[in-house]
């Protein structure tokens, strides 16, 4: 695997495309100039550890999927556009989502329970 600053440049830029983002704007909540992404994309060259954390952080994703291009987060697509979008509420929000989780859960878990009790009166 061969690790550049063209390939890092280009996998935050189909980030920044997905979110609807631009490089400035990366740069910007980074502190860094935008001409050292550009150069980074030029150059080859590879940004320094922290910066690319700052990067990370901001696009939700991880300094590996940057540097290598594999997500091990383990998450589906799915699941990371949820992450991202509970990140993106206020925690009023968030703990609304989460009590909706949690009774969807609850709901989820009697279900089961009253399966679990039909089969085996089935089968007495």
């Amino acid at each position: 695997m061969s690790i550049s600053g063209e390939s890092i440049v280009f996998r935050i830029d189909s980030l920044l495309k997905n979110k609807d983002l631009t490089r400035a704007d990366a740069c910007r909540d980074a502190k860094i100039n935008l001409r050292a992404m550009t150069d980074w994309a030029k150059k080859g060259t590879i940004p320094a550890a922290d910066t690319l954390h700052s990067i990370a952080r901001f696009l939700h994703t991880s300094v590996e999927y940057l540097i290598t291009g594999v997500d091990t987060s383990g998450l589906s697509t799915k699941e990371q556009n949820l992450v991202t979008a509970f990140r993106l509420l206020d925690s009023r929000d968030q703990n609304e989502v989460v009590g909706i989780i949690q009774m969807k859960l609850k709901n989820a878990w009697i279900e089961v329970e009253e399966n679990q009790r039909s089969k085996k009166e089935a089968a007495s």
